[in-house]
């Protein structure tokens, strides 16, 4: 017998012939304290955490899913079942805490976990590092996809669960500074090229069930309270967007499950899904403690040749990523303004006559650039936390700039973005009379299953487009895509 409950967000406890299996446990806040489970499953933690497992399993290091606290807690006897990524960041994470026992899966490869069950590992095969996995348990498969996105080209199919996002995880475009217009549109594109990626994987992996999951997240602290907003930001309620994935997956049923439900047998959404405003208060107050951690302490001091110093070392660490990138980032925190010259290894002096004029500029509070400046959080956590703003001119995304950022401290993934890029042209795709690089220049997915309408390619990931006759970049960011038309010589883009 297969039982399968949900600890909420991307959390899972799986039984099944007495193996037991818990995947992705998250419990205490993340990313700087702004991120809390939503809704609240702190009930569930003592059980949690006097469980017997036989395995573990965590699918990449971001806060939400990679619980230090309560792993903390867990019996080291556990197998774990680790992804193999370039870099060795989780590997050594998991060796401080004491768990000696793993089991290391690259890209597609199987475990036997018992007689009649196994697990397949499934990578975001890009510079990115996160991971999905499939068990096969007795003939029933369960894909756990949380918020990964492993090539759609190379998504398992015949799958009777699917647990995968659908709300957002990201910073933009709410932590930016756009005005109240262009912030409704693009919030709402976002929103669309989520849901319709959803439906992507649904569909290539014919998923007869559906379960919500890997947020949306909520944020406790007071001064966050905005990006609770459901309707205007990228971090909806599955209630926002279930009649249109309905529409769209019609023969798909939908698992709605409550932290601790058994899947096969979910409760009635409760005051967390109904009345989020009276639920947000009361959860608020019962975490306060947690929330307001951020804020203890007396206000922390920041010295313009000390975040100097932070992005010359980020710098030596990525020399290939920046080998021909020349860009000045401002950085402004609590009255301090840091003019940072990137490429050519910060060795650019900037003269008084010729002003630093950034594409981007990021305004962080003192409190966040310390936790970066001394290690105890990367900058992409610092952005997931929404307690930085951010603008952009031209409004055009910055692979590299935000690849050192997020990066920077794991240089393989940087070292593999600069692969990727270098390689664009090695594997080409033919498709309505067309020939282009097979792997978009973002974030690597397989252009396979990219839409093809009205002379522009579209990523199904991401969503970025080109120029169908060019190449050249329409949306997303601005890196061309390599396109050669079947019927004339050479590329055009």
């Amino acid at each position: 017998m297969t039982e399968i409950r949900h600890l909420g967000h991307a959390g899972f406890v799986v039984g099944h012939a007495g193996l037991r299996i818990l995947i992705d446990p998250w419990f205490h806040p993340a990313f700087l304290d702004a991120w809390f489970p939503y809704p609240d499953n702190r009930a569930l933690l003592p059980e949690v955490v006097e469980g017997r497992y036989d395995f573990l399993y965590v699918s990449h290091t971001h806060e939400d899913h990679f619980d230090e606290r309560l792993l903390g807690q867990l019996s080291r006897d556990v197998t774990v079942l680790v992804p193999r990524f370039r870099s060795h960041g989780l590997r050594r994470r998991l060796n401080r805490l004491g768990f000696g026992r793993q089991v290391l899966l690259g890209h597609r490869e199987t475990h036997l976990l018992g007689p009649d069950a196994t697990a397949t590992m499934l990578l975001d095969t890009s510079h990115k590092e996160d991971s999905g996995l499939l068990l096969d348990l007795g003939g029933y498969r369960f894909l756990d996809l949380n918020d990964c996105n492993t090539p759609m080209s190379e998504l398992p199919d015949d799958i009777d669960l699917l647990a995968a996002q659908y709300s957002g995880a990201m910073w933009y475009p709410n932590a930016y500074d756009y005005p109240p217009e262009a912030m409704a549109a693009k919030t709402a594109a976002v929103r669309a090229d989520l849901l319709d990626t959803l439906v992507r994987k649904v569909k290539l992996t014919g998923a007869r069930a559906y379960l919500p999951s890997a947020g949306p997240a909520c944020f406790l602290d007071p001064e966050l309270d905005r990006f609770n907003d459901r309707a205007a930001t990228i971090f909806p309620h599955w209630e926002d967007v279930a009649g249109a994935f309905a529409d769209a997956c019609p023969d798909t049923e939908v698992l709605r499950t409550a932290p601790g439900d058994l899947v096969d047998s979910p409760s009635e959404p409760g005051g967390w899904a109904t009345d989020p405003a009276g639920y947000l208060a009361a959860y608020r107050e019962r975490r306060r403690d947690e929330w307001e951690d951020y804020h203890r302490g007396p206000a922390p001091t920041v010295d313009a040749a000390e975040v100097a110093e932070h992005f010359a070392r980020l710098q030596q660490l990525n020399r290939p990523l920046l080998a021909d990138y020349r860009r000045d980032l401002r950085l402004e925190t609590d009255g301090t303004v840091c003019a940072l010259p990137l490429g050519e290894l910060a060795e650019r002096v900037e003269l008084e006559d010729e002003p630093v004029d950034p594409a981007y500029t990021i305004r962080v509070p003192a409190r966040a650039l310390r936790a970066v400046l001394d290690g105890r959080a990367g900058w992409e956590e610092a952005l997931l936390s929404m307690r930085l703003s951010l603008h952009r001119d031209p409004d055009v995304f910055d692979l590299t700039l935000l690849s050192l950022l997020r990066y920077g401290h794991q240089p393989a993934q940087t070292r593999q973005l600069v692969r990727e890029r270098t390689a664009a042209a090695e594997q080409l795709v033919e498709r309505d009379g067309l020939r282009f690089q097979r792997h978009c220049p973002h974030a690597g997915e397989d252009l396979v299953h990219a839409v093809i309408a009205d002379g522009v390619i579209e990523c199904p990931r991401h969503h970025w487009k080109w120029d169908a006759r060019t190449g050249r970049c329409l949306a997303g960011g601005s890196l061309p895509l390599l396109v050669e038309h079947l019927s004339l010589e050479g590329p055009v883009g």
